[in-house]
């Protein structure tokens, strides 16, 4: 179909002035001359409080954004001469995007809240951020549940991949950083004890610890820094690139589809890296107990033995570690999934990930700690 060109008739009345609009205002036709006759009249216009009415001559004008680009920029320059636009005789269509692109515009020229701005500010900041995340566990949950239903868009391979990057590729930090605690843990408990002439119950120090404390604690601070960040600058990239947006547009919820698979995956992962890390710290007291001290490999793992007769305190770690997983990977994923548009705030995000999650892990391992002393597990 043919377009018509398009015109404006700028038509000056003793209350108003009428803008209309004729021909097909889309992006293909030219519309250099109807620019410069804008140009023209408002560089002649003088202040006033006109009322400038907006309006089509035909109903069956063809019209696309750029109608939209030239009616938003026209009336910026009518509001500096004190005339007030009025498109309520345009098509509907065009008042609601109109309307639409002052709601997204007013959103991003609002002016930052910084909570130190009043008194109360930190109650409102805290409160927002509070219901924020609960928002985002509450979903969390939801998507779990779907998952058990078997309506989940989380797909296997996803979770396969997942598991594989954070579990099996974090092996060579985990060895290197869980072997050198047991042996710190093996030289500072000997200097102790060869004062009481016990130095065998340095294998006493070196399991107990790992497989109550340190092992959890060292592989949950280690997957805090690699995986946790990682999570949180995945999401945050996704999100300033809009393929979160995307995925919402084809109807699939970025929540089961991006966040369900990296939270299981840590949650299943971390206490096997756990278990992996105990042994590797028990060969490194070994490593000590053997070359420093010259006990026997044998003598060793017998008195290693006897201070872990009670699987309670493998158990116990375990538990600890399922509960680091979850930590890190719901705080990764909400860092990302809640960053700023720019790539300082995807920065912040990704820092304040790793920050948080620690945080919480000391926190909720003193938390677990009090707990079992209190119940007589310790």
């Amino acid at each position: 179909m043919t377009l018509q060109p398009k015109s404006l008739q700028i038509i000056e009345s003793e209350h108003s002035i009428d803008f209309l609009l004729d021909g097909d205002w889309v992006l293909n036709l030219d519309s250099n001359i109807i620019q410069q006759k804008c140009r023209n009249y408002l560089s002649a216009a003088k202040p006033s409080q006109s009322a400038c009415k907006f309006s089509f001559s035909s109903n069956k004008s063809k019209w696309d954004s750029s109608l939209l680009v030239f009616l938003l920029d026209l009336e910026t320059k009518l509001s500096t001469l004190g005339m007030e636009a009025d498109f309520s005789k345009l098509p509907d269509k065009v008042q609601d995007l109109i309307s639409f692109a002052k709601d997204r515009k007013g959103k991003k020229s609002a002016p930052l809240y910084h909570p130190s701005l009043s008194s109360k500010g930190w109650f409102f900041h805290l409160s927002s951020k509070c219901s924020q995340w609960s928002t985002f566990f509450g979903k969390w949950i939801l998507a779990l549940f779907r998952l058990f239903l078997g309506k989940s868009f989380m797909r296997l391979s996803d979770l396969i991949s997942i598991c594989r990057d954070c579990g099996a590729a974090a092996l060579p930090i985990i060895t290197l950083i869980s072997f050198l605690t047991g042996l710190t843990m093996a030289f500072v408990g000997s200097v102790q004890l060869e004062k009481f002439n016990a130095t065998i119950y340095v294998a006493d120090l070196v399991s107990l610890a790992m497989v109550r404390e340190m092992g959890a604690l060292m592989v949950a601070i280690v997957m805090a820094g690699r995986t946790g960040a990682s999570f949180a600058a995945e999401l945050g990239s996704m999100k300033l690139r809009e393929e979160i947006d995307s995925l919402r547009t084809f109807g699939i919820p970025a929540m089961e589809f991006l966040v369900l698979p990296r939270t299981l995956a840590l949650f299943i992962m971390t206490p096997l890296l756990t278990l992996y890390a105990d042994v590797v710290g028990i060969l490194g007291g070994l490593t000590v107990g053997t070359q420093v001290m010259d006990f026997s490999s044998l003598h060793y793992f017998e008195q290693t033995q006897s201070a872990l007769t009670n699987m309670w305190e493998v158990y116990s770690g375990l538990i600890k570690s399922l509960a680091f997983g979850l930590i890190i990977g719901l705080v990764g994923c909400y860092k990302g999934m809640f960053t700023g548009n720019n790539s300082a705030a995807l920065g912040k995000s990704v820092t304040s990930a790793v920050v948080v999650s620690i945080t919480l892990i000391v926190i909720c391992d003193a938390m677990f700690e009090i707990f079992f002393s209190m119940v007589g597990y310790r």
